[in-house]
């Protein structure tokens, strides 16, 4: 199941607004310092943008992941991400957690939240 939610949370990471969109629930939350609580609209919305403005990650890591089997259908994961855009010459840091059910076979993200931990 880690290793599941890993991949499609990475994948999530290369800011494709299809496979984000398609990754997440309809209703679901994402809580960013620079944003507050959006929902997957409003993300997919903010990825497409960036991608007219030619904005990709250049180098994403995952340092101490940890999964939780919360039920059989739910689980949480969270790790902490060092990552650094294209166009930025110095990398974040962040504390990440994320909420992923299962819907016909697959796991769907529910809930993401970043909070930031200083330079990288």
């Amino acid at each position: 199941m880690e290793q599941e939610l890993v991949a499609i949370e990475k994948g999530l990471w290369t800011n494709d607004a299809p496979l984000y969109r398609d990754s997440l629930i309809r209703d679901a939350l994402l809580v960013f310092p620079e944003t507050g609580v959006i929902t997957r609209d409003t993300a997919v919305a903010a990825i497409r943008e960036e991608n007219e403005k030619g904005r990709r990650w250049a180098e994403v890591r995952f340092d101490d992941v940890r999964c939780l089997k919360l039920a059989d259908d739910a689980a949480l994961l969270t790790y902490r991400v060092t990552a650094r855009w294209e166009h930025e010459p110095s990398a974040i840091s962040a504390l990440a957690s994320s909420v992923y059910v299962k819907r016909v076979e697959a796991w769907k993200l529910a809930f993401h939240q970043q909070s930031p931990i200083g330079a990288a």
